[in-house]
């Protein structure tokens, strides 16, 4: 029976088996310079085989030879399993001789090993990974000095595995060095970097593709920042990786896709100067989010907006033609989302506007130049004013006081819109105290910034400014428009829930303009609709406006919800709405927008409450 071959401890075992795949060298090709070791062994000890063996867990594999035509052999009946246990070479001066080979089929037969000496090849983890061995049919005897002599060749190889092994783990380095620098981890498609210089490549010819032709499409997932920050950049960081694999599947051969950072992506398709084509292309990009992505048990709906620009049309290298794309982005997104916009030269000016914009806007909250003005809000039962709604005001130091028309657009798209938000909020709060101290209890409306609703920060704002002012919650009414509250129903949802706790008035502004507003009554902690001044211009018996204005009153009694119309200009309006059932109005025809000191007056000289109207005029 032959010998059974000597296994190590498991846990020790595991470790050794570890450390061979680590060094790569099961079924490694064969290395010049073993193959020069073993026959410098073979020559040196004067025997006909030498190997340097590698011990796996059922097999002896050989990755130097000579004298020997087979490349392994099974563990079970390996010399060299037994090597790798000793503390240092393993000598059998006659195997015949040895009980444990005597019966070994390799001492019976081919290769009728009768002498066996095998150097242990222990490399700086401690592991043998397996034995510098010579064998001979002829059995001999082996003193120290010969030992000596299979140690030092033993150390030759085990140096040329460490070196071996330092070299790969460079190159793998190199390897993984370049891949960051050049490929995104998160998706594995090009990062800006390798797209720049793939795409200068493709647009100028040098790549062998058509030059001065091609269209770029550049991506932005709309509600991106949403998923974020409700459900953490991890869930993000997955939705990105869907979203890469997917757009990958739509791609043709020779298009370049990559993405660039954050939630954006590009696409380079050479050779497409047919306007039209882009366009089918950015469709079906765009129709691939209609699934939806399903991650960590979450359903997630997103659009997206695309960018389109035509080189050389609108620009003749990756620089230009992803400036115009970006323009394009920009408009599409100004269309509502889930839009394709193709650039046109016109849209240089208005961003170059937009820009500078942005700087006043920044210079302005610096100076203090942004102030609020307050309309009153009136019951039409009694002609009290029961509220005012705090209103934005920019005043420029060079045209005068500017409405939110001439520049909220702006000033919402930017990180300023949160610092202004809150100093609103501060401001109306602080004058809402004021008026309170003297007499003048008011409920203060107060309108926030998209942005203000997508961090979890607002609701302890609103708390803290409310200890501050000792004003109690019930005086403050948040406002949230349609469009604001359907674009990130949860973080808004969320907020709100938190803010009517603490006993905070919400009132859903410019009601009926979106279309969701059934679906947000019932998501949405809402205490009052506001309907919008659009609907109050033709109140006619019969007209679709009066219809819609007396539709929004009866969903309010049917949600009990308050009702307040805004936009009330004329006596025949307020008529037509005392008719209707409405409560409470605002607009021009009881007061502009005015300053604190204009509104206190007012109140006191209009007011047909007593209390009111003993209070000092000035």
């Amino acid at each position: 029976m032959p010998c059974a071959s000597i296994h190590l401890e498991g846990s020790r075992e595991s470790e050794r088996l570890a450390a061979i795949a680590d060094y790569e060298l099961a079924d490694a090709p064969d290395e010049t310079e073993f193959d020069h070791i073993v026959a410098l062994a073979a020559s040196l000890f004067d025997v006909p085989i030498s190997l340097i063996s590698v011990v796996e867990e059922d097999r002896q594999v050989f990755a130097g030879r000579t004298g020997l035509d087979v490349t392994e052999t099974a563990r079970d009946i390996s010399f060299c399993s037994h090597a790798i246990e000793a503390d240092g070479v393993l000598v059998v001066e006659d195997a015949r001789r040895d009980p444990r080979f005597s019966q070994n089929p390799l001492v019976l037969g081919p290769p009728y090993i009768r002498f066996y000496a095998g150097a242990p090849l222990r490399v700086l983890s401690g592991h043998v990974l397996g034995t510098l061995c010579i064998i001979s049919p002829e059995p001999r005897e082996f003193g120290p000095k010969f030992i000596r002599q299979l140690e030092s060749l033993g150390q030759l190889v085990t140096d040329r595995l460490e070196l071996r092994r330092s070299e790969r783990k460079r190159c793998a380095n190199e390897v993984r060095l370049a891949q960051i620098a050049h490929v995104d981890q998160l998706t594995g498609l090009p990062n800006r970097a390798l797209f720049h210089e793939k795409a200068d490549d493709l647009l100028s010819g040098r790549s062998g593709a058509e030059p001065a032709s091609g269209a770029l499409l550049l991506f932005d997932l709309d509600g991106f920042k949403d998923v974020n920050d409700v459900l953490g950049h991890g869930v993000g960081d997955r939705l990105l990786t869907a979203v890469g694999d997917r757009l990958r599947e739509r791609i043709h051969d020779g298009h370049l896709l990559a993405r660039l950072g954050g939630d954006e992506f590009v696409l380079l398709m050479p050779g497409v100067g047919d306007p039209r084509e882009a366009h089918r292309m950015a469709d079906a990009m765009r129709a691939c989010f209609n699934e939806g992505f399903r991650i960590d048990g979450e359903e997630l709906q997103l659009d997206t907006s695309i960018g389109v620009a035509i080189a050389p049309h609108h620009g003749a290298n990756t620089d230009a033609l992803l400036t115009s794309a970006d323009l394009a982005l920009y408009r599409a997104k100004d269309m509502g989302g889930g839009a394709i916009s193709f650039f046109e030269p016109h849209l240089r000016h208005q961003v170059e506007m937009r820009r500078r914009l942005q700087g006043e806007l920044r210079g302005a909250f610096e100076a203090g130049e942004f102030e609020l003005l307050y309309q009153p809000q009136v019951c039409l039962d009694d002609g009290r004013i029961v509220g005012a709604e705090a209103l934005l005001r920019w005043r420029h130091r060079e045209h005068g006081l500017l409405s939110p028309a001439q520049f909220l657009s702006v000033l919402d798209r930017m990180p300023l819109a949160a610092a202004v938000g809150e100093w609103v909020l501060r401001t109306a709060l602080t004058q809402a105290a004021k008026w309170k101290q003297n007499g003048l209890t008011l409920r203060m409306g107060v309108n926030l910034f998209a942005c203000q609703f997508r961090t979890n920060g607002l609701p302890e704002l609103v708390a803290f400014e409310l200890a501050r002012t000792h004003l109690p919650g019930s005086l403050v009414e948040i406002e949230v428009t349609e469009t604001i509250a359907i674009k990130n129903v949860q973080p808004v949802a969320s907020a709100l829930i938190a803010l009517r706790q603490m006993g905070v008035s919400i009132a859903l502004d410019d009601f009926g303009t979106g279309y969701a507003s059934l679906s947000l009554l019932k998501e949405l902690p809402v205490t009052r609709l506001k309907i919008d001044k659009s609907f109050l211009r033709d109140l006619d018996s019969g007209s679709c406006d009066a219809a819609v204005v007396d539709a929004v009153l009866r969903m309010g009694e049917a949600f009990r919800l308050d009702v307040i119309a805004e936009g009330v200009e004329t006596q025949a309006q307020e008529d037509w709405l005392r008719a209707a059932g409405c409560r409470e109005v605002q607009g021009y025809l009881y007061g502009k927008p005015m300053t604190a000191h204009e509104l206190w007056r007012w109140a006191v000289s209009s007011t047909s409450d007593p209390a009111i109207k003993s209070l000092p005029s000035a």
